[in-house]
């Protein structure tokens, strides 16, 4: 996908900012020993207590086995307590301990300042526009897959929050569509970064897509072995392979696009212009930041690691 295709498609960048905002909060709360699946587990607790282990994952969009690994680990610390569900043996309950409740108040403040960071150069009448729009592609979304309202926790929206509900909603709509291909999110967001950045090295991918250099490793084999993708030797460094992206691969990523085009078609006239100008103006301004700043964090890492 062309640079400027991407940067005119609201869906991709609502995903796409709310992706690197996530890893930008991230690096802002490493002090706190927390991973992203555990900050995550506790913010999502602090607005729906006592849910369901299931409806927990499903609301942050993670497999089990990583979930169950993060609730041990704060069920260790004292800050989490898992109760069988009265009605449904089988199901637990998850809640806070108050034991968290210092944690979860130096989480909020840097959440707060990672959000303002961001906002800067927008006034409010700009930041209510934003907020306006997300809230109408929720709403749209929510419509479309008949998902209920959530019951009022008494919290504002901010835009973040609504950013990520967005976010998760949208890639539920495009998982299932990927299913139906024989293809993972994984696979596609590699094929996706591959062809954005043809040549790369993996770990510059793994580094991209957030995922560990071991998985990383495997799926580029699965990519390879399914002739999306070719390993090419590094002429400047004969040790080193880049990755390229085979026409299959990009035959596979324009379907993919045309299936998310249609999908989406409906949902983007529903919008209307103006608020599909707002998303796409302000979220990349927000995006182009983000990228610009991951680009200066991870030099400086890199220089870290050589000295």
């Amino acid at each position: 996908m062309a640079a400027n295709d991407f940067e005119q498609n609201w869906a991709l960048l609502v995903h796409d900012t709310a992706r690197l905002i996530r890893r930008r909060f991230d690096v802002s709360i490493r002090d706190l020993g927390l991973t992203q699946a555990k900050w995550r587990v506790l913010g999502t607790l602090s607005r729906h207590p006592g849910i369901t282990q299931s409806e927990l994952a499903e609301r942050l969009d993670i497999e089990k086995a990583p979930l169950g690994l993060a609730l041990e680990w704060l069920d260790q610390a004292g800050w989490i307590r898992r109760e069988k569900d009265p009605t449904d043996r089988r199901a637990r309950r998850v809640y806070l301990r108050e034991q968290s409740t210092p944690t979860l108040k130096a989480m909020e403040e840097r959440f707060r300042l990672v959000e303002s960071n961001y906002l800067r150069g927008f006034d409010e009448s700009e930041v209510a526009e934003l907020l306006d729009a997300l809230q109408a592609v929720r709403t749209m979304l929510r419509t479309a897959d008949h998902i209920a309202k959530d019951a009022d926790t008494g919290r504002q929206d901010t835009y973040l929050s609504v950013l990520f509900e967005c976010s998760r909603l949208l890639m539920r709509r495009f998982d299932v569509r990927l299913g139906e291909m024989g293809f993972t999110r994984q696979q596609w967001l590699a094929l996706n970064t591959i062809e954005q950045r043809e040549g790369l090295r993996q770990s510059d991918l793994a580094e991209a897509t957030e995922v560990g250099a071991a998985a990383t490793g495997k799926l580029v084999d699965a990519l390879e072995r399914g002739a999306w993708v070719e390993r090419r030797v590094d002429a400047a460094d004969r040790r080193a392979n880049r990755l390229h992206i085979s026409r299959r691969g990009r035959s596979m990523l324009a379907s993919t696009r045309e299936r998310f085009d249609r999908l989406h078609g409906d949902l983007d006239r529903s919008l209307g212009r103006e608020r599909h100008r707002i998303l796409v103006k302000r979220l990349g301004w927000i995006r182009q930041r983000l990228l610009e700043e991951g680009v200066h964090t991870a030099e400086a890492r890199r220089a870290g690691a050589r000295s």
